[in-house]
């Protein structure tokens, strides 16, 4: 924690009087001890060899040739003492973090945390406070990358050396994932040639880390397919450019995975029981422990042993929906029956519990008991943009979309891979 305190000239130092009245006693002492003792003879008084030793100029206690001794409260402020060092008894010395004299303060400010000061400042005989946040400058960048491998690596090629490693992955990956995470399964759907553009605006303190970052508007071409999405603050999430949200009420994908070992199939061969049978979910390969995502809000409705799952958790959703997440390794705590879960909430890992050759997850779609293939059916979108925020959802798109496009080269940077 940083500080600076300002004082008020002209009150005494306790230190000092301190260290005046310390070398007065000193002075006292050495004075005494200058006095012959009366019950040695005069003979007694030449020093021994020893008390020759002792005294580092070669003085006896009784020779009139002793200098005085001069202390540093003997000295004017700015003095150079025996070895020629200034005398900084009277600087002002550091405490804390802080600089002070001990006199009265008459301003503190202290560095509270990365955004906020407290500055404490008098108000007559008291003193009062007042917390004030720290400025920051934004930065607006546009973002324009090509897959070649995938979209971790396009991001982290980005020519921006003022982004961090963290930054890009935190901030911008993830950034540019999360309002096409409905429309497009990143594990699977990505192909090379694929492209992005994206409205990256973020705060720098003043010590150049990032106070907050977002993507505010982004654009995705997946093979042939292009999507836009656009953040609209009043609602807290995205938009497409009609006013459908991006938000959809079930995610791609429950899991981030290597690939799809078996999809939804009427008819399949099984490995463990060794017969044909119809395969009514998706199984997703990882490696075990990672992590398993609810894809929708809804209730937990069993969570534990269920026979050839294996650890399994349900979930009921609304409109008669349910999903389930099977052979997993072990289940997240809180999760038991009856407890409220969010979409994207972690709750559980990757297993090979139950009927399982290998690591992954078997993840089941269900309407109204009956199992539907994911990757087949037009799942339930978000709410639209409500009639009485349609004008201002427009301006903010409008405005977003020049970005985007970057005819407002007066506001932007762009940054190519």
């Amino acid at each position: 924690m940083l500080g600076h305190v300002d004082v008020e000239a002209g009150a005494e130092d306790p230190e000092a009087t301190l260290d005046r009245e310390r070398d007065r006693s000193d002075q006292q002492r050495q004075h005494r001890d200058r006095q012959p003792d009366p019950n040695r003879n005069a003979d007694a008084l030449d020093p021994t060899p020893e008390e020759r030793k002792g005294d580092p100029r070669g003085h006896q206690p009784g020779d009139q040739r002793a200098q005085p001794v001069v202390t540093d409260s003997d000295r004017a402020p700015g003095q150079r003492g025996e070895r020629g060092e200034p005398d900084s008894r009277r600087e002002p010395r550091p405490l804390g973090g802080c600089v002070t004299m001990l006199e009265r303060i008459i301003s503190l400010s202290i560095r509270v945390d990365p955004d906020n000061l407290v500055e404490i400042v008098p108000d007559g005989d008291s003193y009062i406070s007042r917390l004030s946040e720290l400025p920051v400058r934004v930065d607006t960048l546009v973002l324009v990358g090509e897959i070649r491998s995938s979209l971790y690596n396009s991001v982290m090629a980005l020519a921006a050396p003022e982004l961090g490693a963290q930054e890009r992955i935190e901030r911008v990956m993830w950034g540019i994932y999360r309002p096409f995470q409905w429309s497009i399964d990143f594990g699977l759907d990505i192909r090379r040639g694929d492209s992005y553009r994206a409205v990256y605006e973020r705060e720098v303190r003043g010590d150049g880390s990032v106070k907050r970052a977002r993507i505010l508007a982004a654009e995705f071409t997946n093979r042939g397919r292009t999507y836009r999405a656009i953040w609209f603050a009043p609602r807290r999430e995205y938009f497409a450019e009609d006013g459908n949200s991006m938000k959809r009420v079930f995610l791609k994908a429950p899991v981030d995975f290597r690939r799809i070992s078996s999809r939804f199939a009427r008819r399949r061969y099984h490995p463990v029981l060794g017969k044909w049978r119809s395969h009514r979910g998706t199984d997703y390969a990882a490696n075990t422990g990672t992590r398993v995502y609810t894809t929708a809000d809804g209730a937990i409705t069993r969570a534990g042993w269920w026979g050839g799952y294996g650890q399994v958790v349900e979930v009921r959703h609304v409109n008669g929906y349910r999903t389930r997440y099977a052979h997993l390794s072990f289940i997240a705590k809180r999760i038991r029956p009856g407890a409220r879960v969010r979409q994207g909430q972690l709750i559980g890992h990757v297993g090979t519990t139950g009927l399982a050759t290998g690591p992954h997850l078997h993840y089941e779609l269900r309407l109204k008991g009956k199992a539907i293939d994911p990757y087949k059916v037009n799942l339930p979108s978000g709410t639209p943009v409500s009639e009485d925020q349609g004008v201002e959802f427009r301006l903010v798109q409008e405005r977003l979309l020049r970005l985007l496009d970057g005819s407002n080269r007066d506001e932007i940077t762009t940054l190519a891979e």
